[in-house]
């Protein structure tokens, strides 16, 4: 095993709309503040220059939506997996352990699972306390090259971030 480092972004999908009661759970788009924050972290990202090599998103309307979004102009290789639909923990460390081997990936998708796996990764994260994980936030970890076997605690967190806490300059 190589002591490389590789970095994992997670994104939840922005605010979803709730106005139409007949659509399916899976069929929601985004609320107007969804496509705004989205936009917004999108732009965040390419002025940081933290560009994922792959991003794996979730086929939900609204994880597609914030995926568009973020990343009109990035070039990222991107996939759809099904799996990522409202993941559980245990499916979340399965889909990373069979991600590709990138240099830095992102995940889009839903919670609680996201919520469960930054705490799950999280070094800095006692035991006794849960970090809250709101539409439309990331938090970007560097983790250890193998990710078939990992941890609690094997991620450092680098950065984690809220929509409301950006500040673009144009």
């Amino acid at each position: 095993m190589s002591n490389r480092l590789r970095e994992l972004i997670l994104l939840r999908h922005a605010k979803s709309d709730w106005k139409d009661e007949s659509l399916r759970d899976i069929d929601r788009p985004l609320s107007n503040k969804g496509k705004k924050n989205a936009s917004k972290v999108g732009k965040w990202l390419q002025q940081e220059k933290i560009i994922p090599d792959l991003i794996l998103t979730s086929p939900a309307v609204r994880a597609q939506q914030t995926l568009k979004r973020i990343c009109m102009e990035c070039g990222s290789e991107t996939q759809i997996i099904d799996e990522l639909y409202l993941a559980d923990l245990e499916t979340l460390k399965t889909i990373l352990a069979q991600a590709p081997n990138v240099e830095r990936l992102m995940i889009i998708g839903h919670n609680p699972g996201l919520e469960r796996l930054f705490n799950f990764l999280n070094s800095a994260t006692q035991e006794s306390e849960t970090h809250l994980f709101p539409t439309a936030s990331m938090a970007h970890f560097i983790l250890p090259d193998d990710w078939n076997q990992l941890s609690s605690g094997d991620g450092k967190l680098l950065r984690f971030i809220r929509p409301k806490e950006i500040n673009i300059t144009e």
